[in-house]
């Protein structure tokens, strides 16, 4: 049987790496729900607030979709 490394056997670069993919995926996934969001709310009008606005166009800068 091959032995399974530990997370204590990881080198702290690898540590990080994984780390930050783990943060690009949580990324993503927020960018997505508020990409299903916008879309929803396209088809259904609701007033918009701008706090809510404000955070959208804050999100989708920082996706590089954003002006």
């Amino acid at each position: 049987m091959t032995p399974t490394p530990h997370l204590d056997d990881v080198s702290p670069r690898t540590t990080a790496l994984i780390q930050r993919e783990l943060e690009k995926r949580r990324f993503s996934a927020l960018v997505a729900a508020i990409r299903e969001h916008e879309a929803r709310a396209a088809v259904r009008p609701v007033r918009e607030r701008p706090h809510d606005q404000a955070l959208y166009r804050r999100v989708l800068q920082l996706s590089g979709r954003g002006r």
